[in-house]
Formats: C-alpha cells, sequence, structure tokens
C-alpha cells in the first residue's frame, strides 16, 4: 500500500512540474521566458501529431483525387480517338463493301459469258453465313457507343472476309469453265491453212480435172508455191502423216470433239503420228503430190465423219494473194 501511494506522489509531481522554456525573440528584444506545465507538453505533442496525421491524409486524398481526374482525362481523350479511329474503320469497310458489289456485278457478267447459272441470292447468303466472330465483343448490353460501334464494324468486316472467299471460289469456277472453253474453241479450225496464196476449187460438185466429168470435190484448195508453208488450223493430234493414195504426201489431224482436217498434195510434211500440235503450227509444205495438175494445198474438214465445207472453219477471211 504504501508502494503504491508512494507511485502516485511521484507521479503527481512529475505532473505538477514545470518547465522553463528561452526563445530568442530577435536582436532588439532579447530572450523571452515561457514556463509551461508538465502536463502541458503530452497534450501539445498528440495534437503536433493528431496534425502530422490529418494533413498526411488529406494530401493522400487530393493527390488520389488529382490522379483519379488525370486518370478520367486520359481514358476520355483515348475513348475519343478509338471513336475516331473507328470511324475511319467504319468508312474503310463502307468503301470494301461497294467495291464487293462491284466485284458481284462483275462476276454475274463473266458467269453470262461463261455461260454459267446465275447464283441465287439465298444460296450466297448461306454461303457467307457462319458465327459471329469476335465474342469478346457480343455484349449486346454494353452501354458503350464506341463498343457497339467496334462491334458492328467488325461483323461488317468478317461478312466481308466470307464474301471474298465465296467469290475467290466462283472466280475459280469460273476461269476452269473459260479454260475448258478456250481449250474447246482452240480445237475447233478457224484460220487459213495457207497464208498467201489464192482459192482456186471450191467445195461441192465440180468437174474433174483428169476424168472431165462432174464429182464431189470434198474439200477447197488454195493454189500457191510450192514450198509455202502449210498451217494446222487449230489445236490438235496428228493421225495421219505420210503418202495417202491421190492425196499425195497428206498430213490428218484429230481435234477432239468429233472434228478432223486433212491437208493433201503437200511437197513436204513436217510432223509425225502422234504428235501435238497448236493452231498456226507449220506442219507442211506446199507441193503437187498424188493427183495433181499443179502446186496447191487441199484442204479437208470432217465432223463426225462427214465431210462439210471448209469455208465455215475459215474465218480469217482466207490466204493473201502472193505479192499482197
Amino acid at each position: 500500500m504504501s508502494r503504491v501511494a508512494e507511485l502516485i506522489r511521484q507521479t503527481f509531481g512529475r505532473l505538477t512540474r514545470r518547465y522553463s522554456v528561452m526563445v530568442h525573440a530577435g536582436p532588439d528584444s532579447g530572450l523571452k521566458h515561457y514556463t509551461l506545465p508538465a502536463v502541458v507538453i503530452p497534450v501539445l505533442l498528440a495534437v503536433l501529431l493528431a496534425g502530422l496525421v490529418g494533413g498526411g491524409l488529406a494530401v493522400l486524398r487530393w493527390t488520389g483525387d488529382r490522379m483519379d481526374r488525370n486518370h478520367v482525362a486520359h481514358l476520355e481523350n483515348e475513348n475519343a480517338r478509338l471513336a475516331d479511329q473507328i470511324q475511319d474503320f467504319r468508312r474503310t469497310v463502307q468503301v470494301f463493301e461497294s467495291r464487293m458489289q462491284e466485284a458481284q456485278q462483275l462476276e454475274q457478267e463473266f458467269r453470262n459469258l461463261a455461260n454459267l447459272e446465275p447464283i441465287p441470292d439465298e444460296v450466297r447468303r448461306l454461303g457467307v453465313g457462319g458465327p459471329r466472330p469476335f465474342t469478346e465483343l457480343q455484349d449486346e448490353a454494353s452501354p458503350s457507343p464506341v463498343v457497339r460501334e467496334a462491334r458492328e464494324s467488325l461483323d461488317r468486316l468478317e461478312d466481308l472476309n466470307r464474301q471474298v472467299e465465296f467469290q475467290q471460289a466462283n472466280f475459280q469456277e469460273m476461269i476452269e469453265t473459260l479454260e475448258e472453253s478456250r481449250s474447246r474453241l482452240e480445237r475447233i479450225p478457224s484460220i487459213s491453212p495457207v497464208a498467201t496464196g489464192a482459192f482456186s476449187s471450191g467445195y461441192g460438185n465440180r468437174v474433174d480435172p483428169f476424168t472431165k466429168r462432174t464429182t464431189m470435190h470434198r474439200g477447197v484448195d488454195f493454189s500457191a508455191w510450192t514450198g509455202t508453208p502449210v498451217y494446222a488450223t487449230a489445236d490438235g493430234t496428228v493421225t495421219k502423216a505420210g503418202r495417202q493414195g491421190t492425196l499425195g504426201l497428206l498430213v490428218e489431224i484429230d481435234h477432239g470433239g468429233g472434228i478432223e482436217t486433212r491437208y493433201g498434195h503437200n511437197s513436204r510434211v513436217l510432223v509425225k503420228v502422234g504428235q501435238s500440235v497448236k493452231r498456226g503450227d507449220k506442219i507442211a509444205e506446199v507441193g503437187s503430190t498424188g493427183r495433181s495438175t499443179s502446186p496447191h494445198c487441199h484442204y479437208e474438214v470432217r465432223v463426225d465423219g462427214h465431210h462439210v465445207n471448209p469455208w465455215r472453219y475459215i474465218l480469217d477471211g482466207g490466204p493473201r494473194r502472193n505479192g499482197a
């Protein structure tokens, strides 16, 4: 009990103790003396600490608010920049859509030239269908107009991409069809077998120069100098190349599709059986071999084994006259 009383007295003595503080106020004022009770010092320290803590918190809050405002301003600027870019992107997509429509019109013209059926609209729509892309932007309830515009633009771009793939397949089909058509056309006789010379005898009944009787002439004759080049009138494969009775040195070409051509009375044959030739290739030289009265090229066209008038297959007007 005595020890407790002693502690109380000591504590009370410290609290009632007074401290002197001397402050130098300036050269004229000298020293100023202040006396403070001991109990005031902890209070002053507590007030100072509270002020420091409060000031620090205020500074932190002000700094945080300022950073938030700067961050928001940055995001708004970034959002505006993205919105401008999306608008540019939308305009680019519109240009691509316009060009795709032009490509589809051009495709239709090509399909008409290739004798291909037009593609129905429902087939074209099925060809560009499928799941929507970019699922991360498919939030239909998104309040952001930038997100909605971006989603719409990306959807349109993906549709364009599918249309391009569909268009590529269509053009590939047309190219293959046109190549087949070109191959067939290249195998149809269409030029004169000689470039220079003169038409001397036509297709049909005529007076035979040897028998003087009317007989069927199964081709046309072009008079020309001996050695004048004889050309293949279409692509094909040589089936005969050599002497053939009254036609002398003969070249026969199978063009496929039931079409054959024959070139008679040559002085030289320049191709072999089985050889592939192209329209305009030199295959022989004009002569007067076989049953002939003068140098000329006897030219025949047969379709499905039947002779036809070769003039129906000479689309370049025939040979030019020598010296013309």
